[in-house]
C-alpha cells in the first residue's frame, strides 16, 4: 500500500484485499448473476468459468451481495483483516456456500494475477496543493482510500465519501486519474 500524507490528510492506495479480490474472482469464475454496487466489469485478465462439483451456485448467488458489502467495508478499514488463507476470512464464516466455493477454487484463485505493469504514482501532493491554492486555504482533514481492483476497462467509482475503487488501467492513465482525484479532494476539502 502506498501512502501520501501531510499534516491533516492521508491518501492510501493499495491493491484489493484478499476478500474483495476473492469476491470478484468467485463472481466471474462461477458466472454468478449478481449486481455489484458499483457496477464493475469482469476481472482483468478474464478468468474461465469453472463450476466445481458440489458448489451450490444458487446459494452462492444469494450470499454474494452481503459478502461484497462486507469486503468493501474491509477494503476501506484502517486495519484490514490479515489472514494466511482467504477461506478463513471473517466475511466467509457466516456464508457456507461461498466458503465452499472459495475452498473449491482456492488453487485457481492463488494462481490469478491481475494486469501486468506498475501503476503510476498518483499526483496527490500536486492535486492537494492545487485545491488549496484555488480555495485560498488549507484543506480540512480527510482520509481517502483508493483500492486498485484488477477489472477490465476504465473504472473510478466512489463507493463512500473517503473510498474509491479504481481499475488498474485507470490508475495508469494520468490524464484521467488527476482530474478524478482532484474532484474527490475538492469534495473532501
Amino acid at each position: 500500500m502506498a501512502f501520501s500524507k501531510r499534516g491533516s490528510w492521508t491518501v492510501e492506495r493499495g491493491v484489493a484485499p484478499p476478500s474483495l479480490l476473492a469476491a470478484l474472482f468467485v463472481r466471474d469464475t462461477l458466472a454468478l448473476s449478481v449486481d455489484t454496487s458499483p457496477d464493475l466489469p469482469g476481472l482483468d485478465p478474464a478468468v474461465p468459468v469453472i463450476v466445481p462439483r458440489g458448489v451450490d451456485r444458487a446459494a452462492a448467488t444469494r450470499e454474494w451481495p452481503g459478502w461484497w458489502s462486507d469486503a468493501l467495508e474491509e477494503a476501506r478499514s484502517d486495519e484490514p483483516e490479515q489472514v494466511e488463507d482467504v477461506t478463513e476470512t471473517a466475511t466467509l464464516l457466516t456464508r457456507p456456500a461461498l466458503r465452499e466455493a472459495v475452498i473449491a477454487l482456492r488453487d485457481d484463485f492463488y494462481r490469478f494475477r491481475g494486469p501486468e505493469g506498475r501503476p503510476n504514482v498518483l499526483p496527490v501532493g500536486e492535486v492537494v496543493h492545487g485545491v488549496e491554492t484555488r480555495l485560498g486555504r488549507q484543506i480540512r482533514p480527510f482520509r481517502l482510500v483508493i483500492t486498485d481492483v484488477p477489472v477490465q476497462g476504465m473504472v473510478w467509482e466512489r463507493v463512500a465519501p473517503g473510498h474509491v475503487l479504481a481499475s488498474s488501467a485507470f490508475l495508469r492513465d494520468p490524464a484521467r486519474c488527476a482530474p478524478a482525484l482532484r474532484e474527490v479532494v475538492e469534495d473532501l476539502a
